[in-house]
């Protein structure tokens, strides 16, 4: 299913997840995950686990960049059920870094939501880049 057919709500959680990217709000940001959040991140220690954790990974990422990150997703494909659903997309993460480096990189996503007290919170998320298997290395500057 496909943004523009799943469910209000879980679009909503999405939408809010990158709103709050974009502008570097921690708070807002930590309010569409639920407290036993497992995520699992490209960078080390690659996986965070709680919000105290992933609060923290989330703070590192932010000061990365002199001001707002662009973010948008492309490609979101949902799956609902009754109290679990689960999305995958591509978002170009992009920005002016502390380096003064304006960067922009593809990352892969996926995110596993469940439906806690009425609410749906994300409960798992996973991003990653594409790998290069002659070299080995991240793909990290290819379009989709």
């Amino acid at each position: 299913m496909h943004a523009e057919t799943a469910p209000a709500d879980i679009v909503a959680v999405l939408d809010s997840r990158i709103e709050a990217s974009r502008a570097r709000d921690i708070d807002r940001l930590m309010s569409v995950y639920a407290p036993d959040i497992v995520y699992f991140d490209i960078i080390p220690p690659h996986r965070f686990t709680g919000t105290a954790a992933v609060r923290q990974n989330f703070l590192r990422w932010f000061a990365e960049y002199q001001g707002d990150i662009g973010l948008a997703t492309h490609d979101l494909s949902i799956a609902v059920g009754d109290d679990v659903a689960f999305a995958h997309m591509l978002h170009p993460d992009s920005g002016t870094r502390r380096s003064g480096r304006d960067v922009t990189v593809w990352v892969r996503a996926t995110v596993c939501l469940q439906r806690i007290d009425g609410r749906w919170l994300i409960t798992h998320e996973h991003v990653s880049f594409p790998i290069d298997p002659a070299e080995w290395s991240a793909v990290v500057d290819a379009a989709p």
